[in-house]
């Protein structure tokens, strides 16, 4: 063999194995178009999609600032929790005992936080057909691999594919479980599933967790405090030196036998003018770099649509200014707020329609939430006073009826988006 092909065989061979082996899915992915991917498509490719959601997952896991960021999410989205309220005695009843059989006071919790990470939920329904009670779980948005729409409108999603099992690890995916359907997998139908997301850009099918624009940045940051705190370490690091005049090889090795062990801080070292000991520092120049780390956590705080200081760093803003930083974050707090609620809502729509007990009935649910803030609560409670005194004079003087004025109550008094159909699915 000659010269070429040894460095081509064993050098270059061992690097390409070795970048394959740590290349992701999304980079194997990289420059090749699916052939069944329409012109102008703008969700990414199942790759791409399982590593953001695994990534996300990971970085929930075991970075401390991007668990904050999701948790923040929930605690602020339900707080001490939701309910569903509806407007029938017998309704109610129904909604309680469903709220009850799938555990929601705490499943609720699990599902906002489910919804932050992953950016979708798959909700597949279990109905009993002995008392009508359904039954909710979810399907993993990372074990869906196709989502299968109407080819003219890709908001009419007809059915869900759930990956197969994988009997060994292929291209980097591993299944702990073989779920229904063996290798092949499972179609799941609009009838038996509902796909909830969020972030899902106009003409997606597919959402995106709250973590993905941030993960770049979340590593740099981790790299960045890991530097830091190695520099940190091996800046006050020192080794002794020993140097022993006119010694030779022998002499020198039976010392440094006897010097196995290092001297303990504060001893009392004794030789004689042919030994000179010296304490030798690394040379690390670590030089103040608090702007660079602010910089990178104010991208992510950017990114979370959070203030800094609802990340601990309290000293980046007084009183004045964190009540004025704090209106944008509860807005986007608040947004996500009524899309959860008209989640649940739907939800347990489904759940009446599937039980048959309300045929033809009208129904309305509404979703309740505690207020964002104390603050929120006095504001609430103002505005509900002066609008229940202003639409009571208006209806005193002949302006509005009762059923105007309780429409315009609910709209001024922020009436969140809730489920309102017949109970037959009408």
């Amino acid at each position: 063999m000659n010269v070429r092909a040894y460095i081509l065989d064993h050098i270059f061979g061992d690097l390409v194995e070795a970048r394959v082996r740590e290349a992701t899915l999304a980079e194997e992915d990289r420059h090749w178009r699916s052939l069944s991917q329409a012109a102008g498509a703008r969700d990414v490719s199942y790759r791409e999609l399982l590593d953001s959601i695994n990534d996300s997952a990971e970085a929930y896991r075991v970075n401390p600032v991007a668990y904050r960021l999701v948790e923040l999410t929930t605690d602020y989205v339900l707080g001490k929790g939701m309910a569903l309220k509806a407007d029938q005695e017998a309704v109610q009843g129904f909604v309680d005992a469903f709220w009850q059989a799938n555990r929601m006071d705490v499943r609720q919790f699990e599902l906002c936080t489910e919804l932050s990470l992953s950016g979708e939920l798959f909700v597949t329904f279990h109905t009993s057909p002995f008392d009508g009670m359904t039954l909710i779980r979810c399907i993993p948005a990372a074990a869906v691999d196709r989502v299968e729409t109407n080819p003219e409108d890709v908001e009419d999603e007809r059915r869900y594919h759930r990956a197969g099992a994988v009997a060994n690890t292929v291209e980097g995916i591993e299944w702990s479980g073989a779920p229904e359907g063996g290798l092949d997998g499972r179609w799941w139908t609009r009838e038996e599933c509902r796909h909830y997301t969020v972030n899902r850009l106009l003409g997606a099918v597919r959402g995106q967790g709250d973590l993905v624009p941030l993960l770049p940045w979340l590593r740099r940051y981790k790299d960045w405090l890991t530097d830091r705190v190695r520099i940190n370490k091996f800046k006050g690091a020192f080794l002794w030196d020993v140097k022993l005049t006119g010694a030779g090889e022998r002499a020198i090795l039976a010392r440094q036998a006897q010097l196995v062990e290092p001297p303990n801080p504060g001893s009392v070292i004794v030789h004689n003018e042919k030994e000179e000991w010296k304490a030798v520092q690394p040379a690390i120049d670590a030089q103040a770099v608090e702007p660079d780390g602010y910089a990178i956590r104010l991208m992510l705080a950017a990114g979370a649509g959070v203030p800094l200081h609802f990340v601990g760093e309290g000293s980046s803003a007084n009183w004045a200014t964190a009540r004025e930083m704090r209106e944008p974050t509860l807005r986007h707090y608040q947004r996500r707020q009524l899309y959860f609620g008209w989640m649940m809502a739907d939800i347990v729509g489904e759940a009446i329609r599937r039980s048959g007990r309300f045929k033809g009935a009208e129904v309305q649910i509404e979703p309740q939430f505690g207020e964002l803030s104390a603050d929120d609560r006095q504001q609430a409670a103002k505005t509900a006073s002066a609008v229940s005194q202003a639409l009571g004079l208006a209806q005193e003087r002949g302006w509005i009826g009762q059923a105007e004025a309780r429409a315009m109550f609910q709209r001024f008094c922020g009436a969140p988006l809730g489920f309102m159909g017949r109970a037959d699915g009408g």
